[in-house]
């Protein structure tokens, strides 16, 4: 993420693996099989780059644990992910070549939330309630507050699961509204050390324009989104600043073509923003609803409940043929 190490914290990600992940967290969603149509998309004139690389956000302390290892070869590595699918040239990533890509993972959740692919789990369990479901083939989670009264964060990943190196990544969804939301995919590894880090997508409804910007119900609404490449712990890349029509009013696609040399991310097939840098590591894909950040703090003005959902439709990755 943009602030890196504020996502390296107590989150652990699974019973398999041990100790702590840095910036993560875990859910259960697995290889939902058939595709889900694909929603109608937003005019892509609408979509514009505002480059940030210029402007590096602030950085949060390093974190104070150290996360298990986790092995896993450099291409595809999984312990439970689903078998290679050949599917027709329209599901393919948005606006590439499906004939260079095969399917290695794939999630539309209609067969529900798979706890053999995903993982979810907190170490404050006590305080959390029901924030997440699967609804007609959708994962939504939601802004709720815990026992505590206090908001917390949901975190689904696939750590021990499934990780690739190199391919193609998306995500279709619809973001959430409000003061505070802070919606985010994105990939991460760690081994010998390292900690890299891609985000495909990371959204601040409620920051500071342009991040954000009054419905008509007065509620802030995502109007931009970052996505971030790392190369280690602390080590920022580059990242820019994509600025697009209001991502919680419907849904989009949010890509990734990673190559041996080069980061390349997409909004509904269109390019956006692309990378000179070498990042070898597999990486894990994770998609979390967490709160603060240049998102401000939710308060009582936040919504919460299954109406106001970081819906997400499907994740996939490919691997280059």
């Amino acid at each position: 993420m943009i602030e890196h190490n504020t996502r390296i914290n107590t989150y652990r990600v699974s019973a398999a693996a041990a100790g702590l992940l840095a910036a993560c967290g875990g859910s259960s969603v697995g290889d939902g099989g058939g595709l889900i149509p694909t929603t109608s998309l937003k005019a892509l004139s609408h979509v514009s780059v505002v480059s940030g690389t210029t402007d590096s956000p602030p950085q949060a302390a390093p974190p104070s644990s150290t996360p298990s290892e986790n092995s896993g070869s450099p291409q595809a590595s999984s312990t439970s992910s689903p078998s290679p699918v050949t599917l027709p040239p329209s599901d393919g990533p948005a606006g590439q070549d499906s004939s260079r890509y095969t399917l290695t993972f794939h999630d539309s959740f209609d067969a529900g939330l798979d706890r053999n692919v995903w993982n979810t789990e907190r170490t404050d369990a006590d305080i959390a309630v029901a924030n997440y479901a699967v609804k007609k083939g959708t994962l939504k989670i939601w802004p709720e507050r815990g026992t505590n009264g206090e908001f917390f964060d949901r975190t689904f990943d696939t750590d021990g699961r499934f990780s690739q190196r190199y391919g193609y990544f998306e995500m279709e969804a619809r973001l959430p509204k409000g003061k505070g939301v802070w919606p985010a995919f994105w990939l991460l590894g760690y081994k010998d050390g390292r900690r890299p880090e891609i985000d495909i997508l990371e959204a601040y409804p409620g920051g500071a324009a342009p991040w954000g910007a009054p419905g008509i119900d007065g509620v802030p609404v995502p109007m931009m989104y970052a996505p971030v490449v790392w190369n280690d712990r602390g080590d920022q890349a580059g990242y820019t600043k994509v600025a697009t029509p209001d991502m919680s009013a419907g849904f989009h696609r949010y890509g990734l073509k990673w190559e041996p040399n080069k980061t390349t991310f997409y909004f509904d097939g269109k390019e956006v923003y692309s990378l000179q840098v070498s990042v070898s590591d597999p990486l894990f894909p994770i998609l979390d609803l967490w709160f603060g950040s240049a998102s401000s703090e939710p308060d009582e003005s936040t919504p919460t409940g299954e109406s106001n959902a970081f819906e997400i439709n499907y994740v996939k990755a490919w691997q280059f043929k």
